[in-house]
């Protein structure tokens, strides 16, 4: 199984940041947002061989941890009485 880091990627503009998506990967859309200085961030899941195309590709690439060290939620079943 390949490793993969929660990572935040940097993009240098607006158009950066939409053309994240021809290199179809996890990103979570729902954190993409502007910062100050007009630099644009989105969040997401990436192995290594992705993170090295991004940052060929332009961008800058802050990996946070591997996915394996976050806990996972537990999973909790509970069944509805008929």
């Amino acid at each position: 199984m390949m490793r993969k880091f929660f990572v935040t990627v940097f993009a240098a503009n607006r158009r950066a940041l939409i053309n994240l998506g021809d290199y179809h990967l996890d990103l979570f859309q729902a954190t993409a947002k502007a910062s100050e200085n007009d630099e644009f961030t989105i969040e997401g899941l990436l192995t290594l061989a992705e993170i090295e195309r991004l940052v060929e590709g332009g961008y800058r690439v802050l990996v946070e941890e591997e996915s394996a060290k976050r806990a996972r939620a537990t999973q909790e079943v509970t069944g509805f009485p008929d």
